[in-house]
């Protein structure tokens, strides 16, 4: 298990024209990937709720990911902050698979239902203790995630290493998303963005 601190941003073309800028000439470029998702759902023990606020919500997703490179089988566990009523870090359990496609045929015979399929391209960049990806989500948009791939003491700590970095680059004023790709895709009307000033 690997625990993931990330901050997502909706990313307009000033965002990424000055993240993209920032990166190449300091940052590692990996590469390019296309990712095919699909998220599962069991009917009897379901992972989904309604929240108070009024949207479908998800603490726990069960992906499996398919891309030219390999596939990968993943349970994602998030904690909510709190304070701040968002989810923080959560808890990834993830392994390789050889074929994602049997995967699915497997899980399906045990009684789990595709719940939905998501779609992006990602553009994949490290610098120091970062992974830095912008996506293009289909039927979403784009999008920024920064990942902290050292170790902290705490969650919030991570998010402010983050923030710091974010700072560096020059991405002060952006719009942070509070949940993931696939609540937004259950929820198109529902707005998850925070407007932030760093």
């Amino acid at each position: 298990m690997s625990k993931e601190i990330e901050v997502r941003i909706q990313a307009d073309k000033v965002v990424v024209d000055k993240a993209k800028a920032w990166l190449e000439k300091n940052a590692k470029y990996v590469g390019d990937i296309h990712h095919v998702e699909y998220y599962l759902n069991k009917p009897a023990t379901t992972f989904f709720f309604n929240a108070p606020q009024g949207y479908k919500d998800a603490l726990d997703y069960l992906r499996i990911r398919l891309t030219k490179k390999g596939d990968s089988f993943c349970l994602k566990k998030f904690h909510v902050d709190p304070i701040e009523k968002r989810t923080l870090y959560c808890d990834e359990y993830e392994v390789d698979v050889s074929d994602g496609r049997k995967t699915l045929e497997l899980m399906k015979a045990l009684g789990y239902t595709e719940q939905t399929l998501m779609e992006k391209k990602r553009k994949i960049y490290t610098f120091d203790c970062f992974e830095i990806v912008i996506d293009e989500v289909k039927n979403l948009g784009m999008f920024m995630e920064v990942e902290l791939k050292n170790e902290v003491a705490n969650a919030r700590m991570g998010v402010q290493i983050i923030y710091d970095f974010l700072k560096l680059i020059g991405v002060t004023n952006f719009k942070l998303q509070t949940r993931g790709y696939v609540s937004m895709l259950w929820n198109p009307s529902y707005d998850f963005g925070t407007e932030v000033s760093l």
